[in-house]
């Protein structure tokens, strides 16, 4: 089974993830990639810091595998 890592960038940098997981496949890697973007813009939500946008690139010990993206814009209107 290989070993996926998960990389977290947005705009106040990069966290590298050091520890990966395994997985049966590329499909099951991406279900992970976007439930960590989305569980960052819970995190970002509940402390009310701007969102902007965010990558996790997946990558194997070959190398990258893929980069999954989202963009939140949040526009306040009195």
């Amino acid at each position: 089974m290989p070993r996926y890592y998960f990389d977290f960038r947005d705009d106040a940098g990069l966290t590298i993830d050091d520890t990966g997981e395994d997985l049966p496949d590329l499909d099951t890697a991406r279900d992970a990639a976007l439930r960590a973007l989305a569980e960052a813009i819970r995190g970002k939500s509940e402390i009310h810091a701007e969102m902007g946008q965010m990558f996790v690139e997946v990558r194997t010990q070959a190398g990258s595998a893929m980069t999954v993206s989202a963009s939140v814009e949040v526009i306040m209107k009195s």
